[in-house]
Order: C-alpha cells, then sequence, then structure tokens
C-alpha cells in the first residue's frame, strides 16, 4: 500500500514536475519527456533572457518533437489556452528571480494548465516557475505573495534563496507553523502524479519541512529529505 503522500495538490490524470533549475540534457528532462505522450505536441513558455532558444535545442537533442513557444506577453488569450490547454508536455523555464512570472501566468496559463493536466499532460516547472505553484510564493526580496496554488498549503523555494528571501524563509516558517515548504536546490525535482503518486528525481535532496512536524518539541526533526 502506497504512504500517503505528506501535502496534496491537484487531483487530474496528469503529472507535475517541478524542478529546482534548469536541467541541460540531463537526467530531470530526460525522464519528463521520456513521461509524457510522445505523439502529443510540446508547449515551452520561457523568461530567459534567449526567450527559450537552448530549453528548445535541448529537448531536441533528448529526442523531443519539433513544439512550440507560447509568448504570454504578446499572444492573444485564446491562442494561449488553446495552445496550452491541447498541449501533451507543457515546459515552463524562469530565472530564479522573476517578479513578473506569476501576474503573466494568472492572466491565461494557469487555466490552460489545469485544463491540459486534467487531459493527461505532464507540466515540467523550472526555477521560479516551479516555485509559483505552492499556495504560497516569495516574491523578489522576501515578501510573501499568494501562489497558483496547485500544490496546497505549500511554499516552494527553487534554487539557493538569496540573503534576504533566506531570512524571510526563517522568518515565515515560525509565522506559519501549520505549511509545508519544499526546498528545491539545483539537480532536483519533485515529481506529483496521479492518485498521489510523489517520486524525487535527480542527484540532489529535495527538502520538505511539515507544518505538522515545524511545531515539535525542541529536539525533534521537522526536515526530511526525500531521495
Amino acid at each position: 500500500m502506497r504512504a500517503a503522500p505528506p501535502f496534496s495538490w491537484l487531483a487530474t490524470p496528469g503529472w507535475i514536475i517541478l524542478s529546482g533549475s534548469a536541467d541541460a540534457l540531463g537526467e530531470i528532462r530526460a525522464r519528463a519527456l521520456s513521461r509524457c505522450d510522445a505523439s502529443g505536441d510540446i508547449a515551452y513558455i520561457s523568461l530567459a533572457p534567449d526567450r527559450g532558444d537552448a530549453l528548445m535545442d535541448d529537448l531536441a537533442e533528448l529526442g523531443a518533437a519539433s513544439g512550440y513557444l507560447v509568448d504570454l506577453d504578446e499572444a492573444d488569450s485564446n491562442e494561449v489556452y488553446e495552445r496550452l490547454s491541447n498541449a501533451a508536455m507543457i515546459v515552463i523555464e524562469a530565472p530564479a528571480s522573476c517578479p513578473g512570472l506569476l501576474p503573466l501566468l494568472r492572466i491565461t496559463a494557469a487555466h490552460a494548465m489545469k485544463e491540459a493536466l486534467q487531459r493527461g499532460a505532464l507540466i515540467l516547472l523550472e526555477g521560479a516557475a516551479a516555485a509559483a505553484l505552492g499556495e504560497f510564493a516569495l516574491e523578489a526580496g522576501g515578501a510573501l505573495a499568494a501562489g497558483l496554488g496547485y500544490v496546497q498549503n505549500t511554499l516552494i523555494c527553487a534554487q539557493n534563496a538569496e540573503a534576504d528571501e533566506q531570512a524571510s524563509l526563517m522568518e515565515l516558517r515560525r509565522d506559519m507553523p501549520e505549511a509545508t515548504f519544499v526546498t528545491l536546490p539545483g539537480g532536483a525535482a519533485l515529481a506529483l502524479g496521479p492518485g498521489g503518486a510523489i517520486e524525487t528525481w535527480g542527484e540532489r535532496q529535495v527538502s520538505i519541512s511539515l507544518g505538522s512536524l515545524a511545531m515539535m518539541p525542541a529536539g525533534g526533526q521537522p526536515e526530511r529529505a526525500m531521495e
């Protein structure tokens, strides 16, 4: 019998892959590609300086069929919804500090991604894009904001947080004892699937600080690493 997962996320037939950073030609991208419907389309969203050129080249080298780039800034909202909701795989990359990401995703993309997941799609989110899927999110400078809420009652921190964000995380851990904190270093990913399936990918460890354990007496172990 599968153990109950430590937190909850959208109940769909699809997979959500949260990666701490870009994983060029690495295990995380390769495993995500092998798990999606190879006959379907791949949609890319990139907030990287090269606008996704390296990302699409990397996936092509790993064997991905040709996909298409979705520009959230310029494309019509109906077009964005159609191109994302019908994709078999969606890949979103964003630098560690990307203050405009959440507003862009909220407009149309977040709804389209939910529809894609209901159709069994796989969504791979890297860096700040992965951090956006929690119920809570850290803005640049460490301020708390509302995330997209795909992963309930959870704050996700990707890559290595800046010093002010680290300080904010320590304060938030005290102020939000019921929330779950997930830390994704570069080279690590958390895969969330149907029926409560949860896996860790990559060479680094994913750290999960559970809300129920955060209130343990001194000497307890509030954090656990998942391999």
